[in-house]
């Protein structure tokens, strides 16, 4: 008797295909990872925004500039030429909404900067609140953009859950 292979697809494409999804679905899982951390990050900053409101701001930032370096780092796998290192300036590159959200992001910048300068002055309330609102909304923004490239049998499944 004789033994015979399982059979492969027959088509090029077919693999290929699946190889491509194979790669989306471990890039969406790296990206994934960096915005559950973000909104760790968000989280841990409203907790400490009452008594601790320089460590929350901090906290938001990086939140913010985690969530930005998601969407950077997908447009730059596109890319033939990297956006600049700088997040804030790269979002700016990338154009449509993410000038906005770099414009909108601009004082909670110039806040951090300031609080570098001197470590005995606390953050403007109204911007580390405003912080927290933007960044919050930000990190839901990137959470849809992440699907918006999945086939749609797969974003459906990742919606259910």
């Amino acid at each position: 008797m004789t033994r015979t292979m399982p059979r492969r697809p027959t088509s090029a494409l077919a693999g290929a295909d699946a190889r491509s999804l194979r790669r989306r679905l471990v890039l969406l899982d790296q990206d994934q990872a960096d915005l559950d951390r973000a909104r760790e990050l968000l989280r841990q900053a409203r907790e400490h925004a009452e008594e601790a409101p320089r460590d929350a701001f901090e906290l938001v930032h990086r939140a913010a500039l985690r969530g930005a370096g998601v969407l950077v780092s997908r447009a730059n796998r596109e890319r033939r030429r990297p956006l600049p290192r700088n997040v804030w300036s790269a979002l700016e590159r990338l154009g449509g909404d993410e000038v906005s959200r770099a414009e909108e992001v601009a004082p909670m910048v110039a806040e951090r900067a300031r609080l570098d300068r001197d470590l005995s002055l606390p953050p403007d309330p109204a911007l580390l609140g405003r912080h927290l609102e933007c960044t919050a909304a930000h990190l839901d923004l990137v959470a849809e953009r992440l699907l918006e490239d999945l086939p749609a049998s797969l974003a459906e499944l990742a919606v259910e859950q």
